[in-house]
């Protein structure tokens, strides 16, 4: 791309700012590149280019990251995202605790910090967590400053364009937006990103759904969310809301969902409802180890107890563990049958039970699907974990800071 003399200040600027925000936007997302390659990848001539690059090497955007592999003459030299330009926060907030995190621009990992709130539906939540957050930076020694922004990932119905969470609305004093909320107080950009879409994004660009077009991922956590990839993007629908597969009916005379409807998915496949369900039974003389491992107080027991006894063979976590999901894969049935994916990942504090909460959600897919969606189908248990999450609301950050930093 020739930069013309004669077009006015601002189109020069525009386009100039154009292709400095996707030339950093494919080093964070691809790694090192040499200049002939930046050339050819934005149809720009190699002096512009070099034009370009020398400029965000003087801002402190790109560093040189020494020769390349050549294949015949002098190697090329290969330049790079600079880490340390900037810093990130992000903040992982589910309904059990809160995790915060520092990222550096090559999304290496500076600090991370469990913090032991709660999330609940209450203005003194983000007071603790701001106090908490607050301290967490001043004991590290960061400094604002040299913070670009804020990603903050949570459940709920999120809608990121506004920057609101309609299940948590009562977070903020004034009838704020969350994000604006938070970005006033610490006086930094901040993205408020549904936790199931990020798990989602981390995936897709780092995860086993990278270079797939067509994914699932399901994140079983305290709720059940549902992350979809079309043609290689996520899927928000019109509001943000879409995936909510943990509140489909699956059973009319069921129990009470926390949103108010009746026998929701979430009632009989979440954490939540295996916690529950492993109460009830362990309460009417079922015995398992359970007990033993919450030494007899069942205000104690927890998911990753129920997938503790799972390993060591007990077999009444495992029956729970199977019944989950197989309700699970009902569920997923009809998605598959909705979206055709090629792979379905599944994510969340179940996930650490492998086989045994893959194997029944298999069966039943296998059971409830047409054969020719199942053919070109694999499900397999995330590889990244909870990273998933952070690396994808990383992403998300990365993303609207650079289109914040360089919009004209």
């Amino acid at each position: 791309m020739n930069l013309v003399a004669e077009e006015p200040n601002s189109v020069i600027d525009i386009r100039k700012n154009r292709v400095r925000s996707n030339l950093l936007l494919h080093l964070y997302q691809s790694g090192n590149t040499s200049i002939n390659k930046m050339a050819r990848m934005f149809h720009a001539s190699i002096p512009s280019a070099t034009g370009i690059v020398n400029e965000l090497i003087r801002d402190g955007w790109i560093v040189e990251s020494g020769p390349g592999p050549a294949r015949a003459g002098r190697p090329p030299v290969l330049y790079g995202l600079n880490p340390n330009k900037y810093l990130t926060l992000i903040m992982d907030i589910n309904r059990h605790d809160t995790h915060l995190v520092i990222y550096n621009l090559h999304n290496k990992l500076i600090i991370k910090r469990k913090v032991d709130i709660r999330l609940e539906d209450s203005t003194t939540f983000l007071e603790e967590l701001f106090k908490l957050t607050n301290e967490f930076l001043e004991f590290n020694n960061i400094d604002q400053r040299s913070l670009w922004g804020i990603g903050v990932a949570m459940p709920g119905l999120i809608n990121s364009e506004l920057g609101t969470n309609l299940t948590y609305a009562n977070l903020t004093k004034g009838g704020l937006p969350l994000a604006q909320y938070i970005s006033k107080h610490f006086k930094l950009p901040t993205y408020l990103f549904n936790d199931t879409k990020a798990t989602t994004i981390g995936e897709h660009r780092f995860g086993s759904a990278e270079k797939k077009s067509h994914v699932l991922t399901i994140n079983i956590d305290w709720g059940v969310g549902l992350g979809i990839i079309i043609n290689g993007e996520v899927f928000n629908g019109t509001s943000g809301f879409a995936g909510e597969l943990g509140h489909i009916q699956v059973k009319p005379d069921g129990l009470l969902c926390h949103c108010g409807k009746i026998g929701c998915l979430d009632t009989i496949s979440s954490a939540l409802a295996l916690i529950r369900q492993a109460k009830e039974e362990i309460l009417n003389g079922r015995a398992t180890i359970l007990t033993q491992i919450v030494n007899n107080n069942l205000d104690l027991l927890d998911s990753s107890h129920i997938v503790e006894a799972v390993h060591s063979g007990d077999e009444f976590s495992i029956d729970l563990l199977s019944s989950v999901g197989t309700e699970l894969g009902k569920g997923l049935a009809t998605a598959v049958h909705l979206f055709n994916p090629e792979v379905i990942i599944i994510g969340g504090m179940l996930a650490e039970a492998g086989p045994f909460i893959s194997n029944p959600i298999e069966h039943a897919i296998n059971k409830y699907c047409l054969a020719d969606f199942k053919n070109p189908l694999t499900i397999q248990i995330s590889q990244l974990g909870a990273n998933a999450r952070l690396l994808g609301t990383q992403a998300y950050l990365f993303e609207h800071l650079i289109a914040r930093e360089f919009s004209i």
